[in-house]
């Protein structure tokens, strides 16, 4: 063995044992709660209103023992192009991951939203969480967010032997327009001109391997007035009158045969996103690939952000999805007990 490799086992030896040795005792309940579910306050624009508002609080990150913050994915020292990992109370390193992106209009929110809590909670399943913030709507307009999100991608599998994770196989997570971001790095697995490599790490692959995706925004033509304005904005084109310039930037029209599974929790009473969109999607995915790998989960008269799709009974589901992927179904750390995550004031 060279004299590199030995140093780098024993890196990741010696990390393996410190982590192990330092593992949090998180306060476990035989539920799903938390206390995201009390500031989960729907309003006639769902999430996107308390973020526009800038009532979203965060996620308290001192509460989590084993994490990374703020890490740079790409080589310009934005301070927006950054990540955040939290480490699994389980397990032993090298860690299945799963990649989240925020929603918030493309305008809004961040990688410590409260919007994203309830995702956190697989770290007591397994998991490490690694939530990515990118470039919003106030700085920059399409497609860069999208080459921030495939950036983000190449920087974990990269950077997966430094950071203990097992980046071989992603499963994306996105939450509204985050789930737009989510949709759209699936339907371009491989095609290199919807990257940005200058961002770095130029040779590594940005394909994720399964997306699950909230409420997603799937068609950018196909919004009610208040979110069209957000996504013409990022887009940089009115999206009512220009449908014809939206084709690189809608997801349900680039599904080839190559898109990875995928599962939709949408509300059928979404007020934002039209819960039809999902339909859509899964249809068209299905029929793309010929097999039956879009999954959609219906959650009856669930409005935008509605606490019934982050529920306990919800998010199990869905990570049951991300076993099938990761674990091929078989997680041997699945239990019961979640932790709570709890808020900033």
């Amino acid at each position: 063995m060279d004299t590199n490799r030995l140093v780098q086992c024993s890196t990741f030896l010696a990390l393996t044992v410190f982590f192990a040795c330092t593992a949090p005792k998180f306060a476990t309940k035989p539920s799903l709660e938390t206390s995201t579910k009390d500031s989960a306050r729907a309003t006639s624009l769902g999430e996107f209103e308390l973020q526009r508002q800038g009532k979203d609080r965060k996620i308290g990150m001192s509460q989590f023992r084993r994490k990374a913050l703020d890490i740079a994915y790409t080589t310009a020292k934005n301070p927006r192009q950054v990540l955040d990992i939290i480490y699994p109370d389980t397990g032993a390193a090298p860690y299945k991951c799963i990649v989240v992106f925020h929603g918030g209009g493309w305008a809004y929110g961040s990688k410590q939203s409260e919007t994203v809590a309830p995702i956190f909670q697989a770290i007591s399943q397994g998991y490490a969480v690694v939530s990515v913030d990118y470039r919003l709507a106030d700085e920059v307009t399409w497609p860069k967010p999208l080459h921030d999100a495939k950036a983000a991608i190449r920087y974990v599998r990269a950077n997966a032997f430094r950071h203990l994770l097992d980046a071989t196989n992603i499963v994306v997570w996105g939450v509204a327009s985050g789930g737009h971001l989510a949709e759209m790095l699936a339907a371009t697995n491989n095609q290199p001109g919807f990257e940005d490599r200058a961002l770095g790490n130029p040779f590594t692959s940005s394909a994720v391997q399964g997306v699950v995706a909230w409420y997603p925004v799937s068609d950018i033509s196909e919004l009610p007035d208040a979110m069209s304005a957000a996504a013409g904005k990022i887009m940089g084109v009115n999206v009512k009158d220009n449908k014809t310039q939206l084709r690189e930037m809608n997801p349900v029209e680039l599904v080839t045969k190559d898109f990875p599974p995928i599962l939709l929790v949408h509300g059928t009473k979404d007020q934002l996103i039209p819960f039809s969109q999902s339909v859509s999607m899964q249809q068209k995915v299905n029929e793309a690939t010929g097999k039956m790998i879009a999954t959609l989960r219906r959650i009856e008269g669930a409005v935008n952000g509605d606490p019934q799709i982050k529920s306990p009974e919800s998010f199990s589901q869905d990570l049951d999805f991300v076993d099938r992927i990761l674990f091929a179904g078989k997680n041997p750390h699945r239990q019961r007990n979640y932790i709570s995550i709890n808020l900033d004031q």
